[in-house]
């Protein structure tokens, strides 16, 4: 028996309007406006909310950057981040080399090393006198029993190493403290969208990434700044090796 056509357009409206409702839930776009859920996800209203939300989150950073002192400021503020963020990481690379070639000089240096019978390390200091490792004297009687190659380090070489490596790995810390503690929140803050930083807190912003500088850092960026401020907390250089 053939559907009458009226039953047949009432089933298909009916079709239509759970697919629309269905679509109007996950925000899906049609074509035809909404008819449902006037303020859902896939609504004018929705969307025309979230146009605004973006309008306005816009215009914050965007009416700053109109202001041609603050965008000159940012640049430059962005410039220097930029800079530091690059002398930073090249620090860190040359460190991390310079730490792995003290390291293994310093264990060449112990492997060479003279040892009483018993088998600890000893080194002539510059007066003749045998030390263990720590400093302390070792015996004449068991000092008399060590033949000398003469290619052992004496022990003022081995103060020498051990404070190299020391001072490398202070400076691999300053480093990473930096790049931690001073850029990255520097990078977040000047990068906010929702809350750009004022003309006074970009000049924080610099103040922090000159005045926290650490040497190491300094001596990698891309121009040496003659006026940046004394770091005395914060001067560990690059230490030579070799001596």
């Amino acid at each position: 028996m053939e559907i009458p056509i009226e039953q047949k357009e009432i089933a298909a409206r009916q079709r239509r309007e759970f697919d629309d409702l269905q679509n109007e839930i996950a925000g899906r776009e049609t074509g035809r406006r909404a008819r449902f859920l006037k303020d859902g996800p896939g609504s004018e209203t929705a969307k025309r909310k979230e146009r605004d939300a973006q309008h306005r989150e816009l215009t914050r950073l965007a009416q700053l950057l109109n202001d041609p002192i603050y965008r000159a400021k940012y640049d430059s503020v962005l410039k220097l981040l930029s800079d530091a963020e690059q002398a930073t990481e090249a620090a860190i690379d040359q460190l991390n080399s310079q730490i792995d070639a003290a390291k293994t000089e310093l264990d060449d240096m112990m492997d060479n090393a003279a040892r009483l019978p018993e088998g600890t390390r000893v080194f002539r200091d510059a007066d003749g006198v045998v030390r263990r490792e720590d400093g302390s004297a070792g015996e004449n009687h068991l000092a008399d029993t060590i033949i000398w190659t003469g290619n052992e380090p004496s022990f003022e070489d081995i103060q020498d190493a051990k404070h190299r490596l020391d001072d490398l790995q202070a400076a691999l810390d300053a480093a990473n403290g930096y790049q931690n503690d001073v850029l990255g929140p520097a990078r977040d803050r000047i990068t906010d969208p929702d809350n750009p930083p004022s003309l006074d807190d970009l000049d924080d912003i610099e103040n922090d990434i000159r005045s926290k500088m650490p040497k190491v850092v300094h001596e990698h960026m891309p121009q040496a700044d003659a006026a940046a401020p004394e770091m005395a907390t914060q001067s560990i250089g690059l230490p030579k090796l070799g001596g």
